[in-house]
């Protein structure tokens, strides 16, 4: 039987040959039931595409890596990540190009996978804060797909790497508890997020746990969440800042949410930390240049982690998956002692 070809595609989808070769190179221009006409029809008649023929033109066989994630809602920490991910493969497999994928929704995620492996566009997968159902589970190990997650679902049966969450929020508490602080807020945002993730809620335990531990009640007032916007948090802080009894300390879930109440502070009239500390999370560079007090999750070096491991399971070695140090409380200008 003859192998089937990408004519045989776009005559079965009833599309053009360029449409095929777009969903095979996973071009955005293409409407998402035209993909899925295309996709459906590579699946019913069997077609793998040439990985060396589309590769002819470039004189080289090209191998790649590929990173999915949602929108950058947080992006400093995903540039921070992908710096370790780039200097690994830089040093170890100067040949490997990043193919990145980008997300919009949790359809468009399985949507996403499904056309990675039909259409074998990747050697090797990084998946960054996105967790994976049991049947994309079950399709990529169809495949042998080798796979590695970039986020903290530790307790997931597939590799993941990152920090954990629940003890990141307890040990930013217990840091500003230690300094004598017990009107504790919380900024943070939204506990329902689209992509399913849960790293507001869990650093929300943590910071529930530590006031526990230290005999104090968690305070409604005290506790703001809101989108991943700087404005919005800004005006989430000013209105903690503004309570008749004001925490003497926030705990923002990010240093991006940080940086927002400093500036709350001082457009109110308040001097960090005299007035008010403020303790962000992630250690990202801006934060030493601003004398910011954080927690240090290893960003870089869970990208660097992560790409060494899917190097060693593409080249079909077996392992343990990878830890990152331990999380780092540092205290700099922005929190004082009461």
């Amino acid at each position: 039987m003859l192998r089937p070809t990408i004519r045989d595609v776009a005559q079965k989808a009833g599309v053009g040959v360029g449409t095929v070769s777009r969903v095979l190179n996973n071009n955005a221009n293409v409407t998402g039931a035209t993909r899925e006409l295309v996709l459906q029809a590579i699946a019913e008649l069997g077609f793998k595409p040439d990985r060396v023929a589309r590769q002819l033109p470039r004189k080289t066989r090209v191998h790649n890596i590929g990173v999915i994630t949602q929108p950058f809602a947080h992006y400093e920490a995903f540039a921070e990540r992908m710096r370790g991910v780039q200097m690994a493969l830089n040093e170890q497999q100067p040949g490997y190009e990043l193919v990145l994928y980008s997300v919009s929704s949790l359809h468009h995620f399985n949507e996403q996978l499904t056309t990675i492996v039909q259409t074998d566009a990747v050697d090797g997968l990084i998946v960054i804060d996105l967790d994976l159902t049991p049947e994309q589970l079950a399709l990529l190990r169809s495949t042998h797909l080798p796979f590695v997650g970039l986020n903290h679902l530790q307790t997931r049966d597939w590799p993941c790497i990152g920090a954990d969450d629940v003890q990141g929020g307890y040990l930013t508490t217990r840091a500003l508890i230690d300094l004598g602080h017990r009107e504790i807020a919380y900024l943070a945002d939204s506990f329902d997020d689209p992509f399913l993730f849960t790293t507001s809620q869990e650093r929300y335990r943590g910071y529930c746990q530590a006031l526990a531990e230290a005999g104090v009640a968690v305070r409604d007032a005290y506790v703001r969440i809101g989108v991943h916007d700087y404005d919005v948090i800004r005006s989430l802080a000013l209105e903690l800042l503004k309570l008749p009894q004001p925490p003497t300390a926030i705990f923002a879930m990010c240093d991006f949410f940080a940086l927002a109440c400093l500036d709350a502070a001082r457009s109110h009239g308040l001097r960090v930390p005299e007035d008010v500390s403020v303790i962000g999370f992630d250690d990202i560079a801006m934060s030493y240049h601003v004398g910011l007090s954080t927690v240090r999750q290893h960003f870089d070096s869970a990208g660097r982690l992560a790409l060494e491991h899917l190097l060693r399971l593409i080249a079909g070695e077996d392992g343990p998956t990878p830890t990152l140090p331990p999380l780092e409380v540092i205290l700099r200008q922005t929190t004082r002692a009461v």
